[in-house]
C-alpha cells in the first residue's frame, strides 16, 4: 500500500502520486457516526434534563468524550491498517547521486553519532557538522572532533543564532550544501552502515513532486539505558510501524525533523525551513501546498534515545505542545485552504488533535465525575450499556497491537502502565502549554540528551500536586461508576515530583516504579465497575 505507483522493468523505475484513498479516515469516522447517531445519542435524550445547568455541563462533558472517541478511532484505524502494509518494492537505482549530512547539535554533540554519519558505506556522502551550542565545553568537543576526521566531515557554526533549529539548518543549506540530496540527522541519531544506501535506493526515477523521503526510528535500550527509556520505547516502534505504516496511500505523511532525505531544489523552493518550533512539519506542510508530498520508508531504520528521566520527557512534550499550538495559530489556516487532499488535511487535524485534547480531557475528568455524580444521586443510568464493551474492547486492541511490534506480552502490559502514568501526569502541563501559547510565540527548549538527567521544576510540581489533590478528593466526594477514572487521574498528578525520581536507584526511586502502575490499575479497574453496574 504505496502513495506511489511503481513500474519496474528492464531496470527503469518510474512513480507518480497517486489519489489518496478515503478508506481508513472514512471508515473511522463512519463507525464513529454510528456509535454517535444511532447509539448514544438516542440514550442521552432519554436522560432527564429539567435541570439546564446539569443538561449544560453533561452535553458539553459528552462532546468532548465523542471528539476523543473520533481521534481514537481514527488512529486505531492506522494502526490496524498498518498490520496488512506490504513490504516496500526494493528498488535500485542506476545513479547514486551526492549527499550531504547536516548532523544537527545543540550543547549535545556526541561522537558516537556523528562517527555513524561518517562511516556509511555509501560512497557519495559528505558529513556536516551543524553545531549550535552555546557552552564552550561542547563547542571544544565539536571542534576537536572535526579536527581529527578533516576531509570526511566539515563544521557549520554561526554567530546569531535565531530561528531555533530551522536556523541553523538554513545557514547551513546557504553555507555548505552543494549536493542534490541532504539527509538530516539528530544529535543522538545512530545510523545503520548502510542506512544512506538503502535510502538513496527509494528515491524514485521521477521524483519532481517529491518533498522528502522520511525513514523510521526505533528506540535504542542498551546498558546505560534509565527504567523510562526501556519502559517506553516500545512507543516508537508502536508509531513507526503501526501509525505510519500506511498514511503515504491513506493520509498525511508527516517530516518528522530528522531520518529524512531532502532534495535541495524543494528547500529553496519553500524558501528554506520555516522559523518555527514545529519546522518539520510546518516544511511538510508548505510542501503540499506545493504540489509535493512526503513519502515513508518503513524498512530503512536508525536509532534514536528517548528522554533519560521524566523531566526530559515533559521539556520534550511541552515544546511538541507549544509548537502545535504555534502551527495552528501561523499556518493551519493556509493549508487548509491550500491544494492538499481532504484525506490529508484531516488526518493531519487528527495527529495534531491529541494536544488539543489535552487541556479538554483534563478539565472533562472533573466535569465528567460531578454529572455522572448528580445523576447517579437521581437514581437515572448514568452509563449506556454499550460503553464497557467499547472501553475494553479500546483497551485490548491497544494492547494487542503493542504486542504485534513489541512481540512480548510482558514489555506491552509495562508499557500500557508506565505511558499511562506518565501521559496522564504530563496533560495539565502540556495542555497549558499548548493553550499559552496559542497566544504567544513558542520558544524551542532543547531536550536532554546523552543519558544527562534533569529535575522537576517546582512551579510545575506544586500545582500538580495542589491538582491532584483535589481531584482526589472530588473522586470521594462525587460518588458514582465513574469515580475510578478521577481517581486515576488523581493518583497521576498527585505523583508528578515522584516520577522525577524514576530512574533514580534510591529508596525513592524504587517507590517510585511501584507507584507507576497506580494510575493504570485503577483505570481498569474502573471497566470492572462499569460492567458490574451495566450487567449485574
Amino acid at each position: 500500500m504505496n502513495d506511489h505507483e511503481f513500474v519496474v522493468s528492464t531496470g527503469s523505475t518510474k512513480s507518480h502520486f497517486a489519489k489518496k484513498s478515503p478508506l481508513v479516515v472514512f471508515a473511522a469516522a463512519a463507525l464513529w457516526a454510528v456509535l454517535v447517531c444511532f447509539v448514544i445519542w438516542p440514550w442521552i435524550v432519554l436522560l432527564d434534563h429539567h435541570d439546564l445547568f446539569l443538561a449544560v455541563f453533561a452535553h458539553s462533558s459528552a462532546a468532548i468524550w465523542w471528539a476523543a472517541l473520533l481521534w481514537a478511532l481514527h488512529h486505531l484505524a492506522f494502526q490496524v491498517g498498518g498490520l496488512f502494509r506490504q513490504p516496500s518494492p526494493r528498488l535500485t537505482r542506476r545513479e547514486q547521486p551526492n549527499v550531504v549530512i547536516l548532523y544537527t547539535t545543540c550543547d549535545d554533540f556526541n561522537q558516537r553519532c556523528t562517527l555513524s554519519c561518517i562511516q556509511q558505506d555509501y560512497p557519495n556522502v559528505h558529513v556536516v557538522v551543524c553545531d549550535d551550542s552555546h557552552t564552550e565545553e561542547y563547542q571544544k568537543l565539536v571542534d576537536e572532533f572535526c579536527h581529527k576526521h578533516i576531509g570526511h566531515v566539515e563544521l557549520s557554526r554561526r554567530t546569531e543564532k535565531a530561528g531555533f533549529k530551522a536556523g541553523n539548518l538554513n545557514h547551513a543549506f546557504r553555507r555548505h550544501v552543494h549536493q542534490d540530496w541532504v539527509l538530516l540527522v539528530d544529535a543522538d541519531q545512530i545510523l545503520p552502515r548502510d542506512y544512506v544506501r538503502r535510502l538513496v535506493s527509494a528515491i524514485p526515477e521521477e521524483f519532481a513532486d517529491v518533498a522528502f523521503i522520511q525513514a523510521a526510528h526505533e528506540a535504542e535500550v542498551n546498558e546505560q539505558s534509565s527504567p523510562l527509556q526501556r519502559a517506553l520505547a516500545p512507543g516508537a516502534q508502536f508509531f513507526y510501524r503501526r501509525d505510519m505504516a500506511i498514511r503515504e496511500a491513506y493520509g498525511f505523511v508527516p517530516f518528522l525533523g530528522h531520518g529524512a532525505l531532502i532534495p535541495t531544489a524543494v528547500w529553496r523552493a519553500c524558501g528554506g525551513f520555516p522559523e518555527i518550533v514545529s519546522e518539520d512539519f510546518a516544511f511538510a506542510l508548505e510542501s503540499l501546498n506545493q504540489g509535493r508530498r512526503g513519502r515513508y520508508v518503513r524498512d530503512v531504520v536508525s536509532y534514536e534515545t528517548f528522554p533519560y528521566d521524566f523531566s526530559g520527557f515533559m521539556i520534550r512534550i511541552r515544546k511538541y505542545a507549544a509548537g502545535t499550538a504555534e502551527l495552528l495559530r501561523t499556518v493551519l489556516g493556509t493549508f487548509l485552504r491550500g491544494p492538499a487532499t481532504f484525506v490529508e488535511k484531516w488526518d493531519f487535524l487528527m495527529m495534531l488533535g491529541w494536544y488539543l485534547l489535552m487541556p479538554l480531557l483534563t478539565v472533562n475528568g472533573f466535569v465528567a465525575a460531578y454529572v455522572c455524580h448528580r445523576y447517579w444521586t437521581q437514581a437515572i443510568p448514568v452509563l449506556h450499556p454499550l460503553l464497557p464493551c467499547l472501553y475494553t474492547l479500546l483497551v485490548l486492541a491497544a494492547l494487542a497491537l503493542c504486542v504485534s511490534v513489541t512481540e512480548r506480552l510482558s514489555t506491552a502490559v509495562k508499557f500500557y502502565f508506565w505511558s499511562t502514568a506518565i501521559f496522564t501526569a504530563a496533560m495539565p502541563v502540556a495542555g497549558s502549554s499548548f493553550l499559552r501559547h496559542l497566544f504567544t510565540r513558542a520558544v524551542f527548549h532543547r531536550t536532554p540528551k546523552n543519558g544527562t538527567p534533569s529535575r522537576i521544576e517546582t512551579a510545575e510540581a506544586v500545582p500538580m500536586v495542589v491538582l491532584g489533590a483535589i481531584a482526589a478528593g472530588f473522586a470521594l466526594i462525587w460518588c458514582s461508576p465513574f469515580s475510578p477514572v478521577l481517581a486515576g487521574q488523581a493518583i497521576a498528578y498527585l505523583s508528578y515530583p515522584l516520577y522525577g525520581h524514576l530512574c533514580s536507584e534510591s529508596v525513592t526511586g524504587k517507590v517510585a516504579r511501584l507507584v507507576i502502575y497506580l494510575p493504570g490499575t485503577v483505570l481498569l479497574s474502573a471497566i470492572v465497575v462499569a460492567w458490574r453496574f451495566v450487567y449485574l
